[in-house]
């Protein structure tokens, strides 16, 4: 598997982030508003390639967060996924298994 393509990483990324978006929307009610906010603060300036102390304008974040709670109303009933790397699926918490497949990458 030492030839995998760029692009199949970007296929795996994707599926992992689909992954975490399921665990988010299932998983977000364990937080307080305070404690929630701050981590969305953080994902935000993640997802958008912002420096940790780089400003964020409140309109921009208040839009992405009302499309991230209608991505997880859409999202908190599914089941992870497997990630699949070339002809191989892995059980989504098989950080082993997904590692060992990655690691000439």
């Amino acid at each position: 598997m030492k030839d995998m393509k760029i692009t199949d990483i970007d296929s795996i990324a994707s599926q992992v982030k689909l992954n975490c978006n399921i665990s988010d929307a299932r998983f977000w009610g364990y937080y307080t508003p305070c404690g929630l906010l701050l981590r969305l603060r953080d994902l935000y300036k993640i997802e958008n390639g912002l420096s940790p102390w780089g400003r964020i304008e409140p309109e921009k974040i208040g839009e992405w967060i009302g499309e991230r709670e209608r991505l997880w109303q859409e999202l908190e009933v599914r089941d992870f996924n497997p990630v699949i790397i070339g002809n191989n699926k892995y059980r989504p918490f098989d950080v082993k298994g997904i590692n060992e497949a990655l690691m000439d990458h």
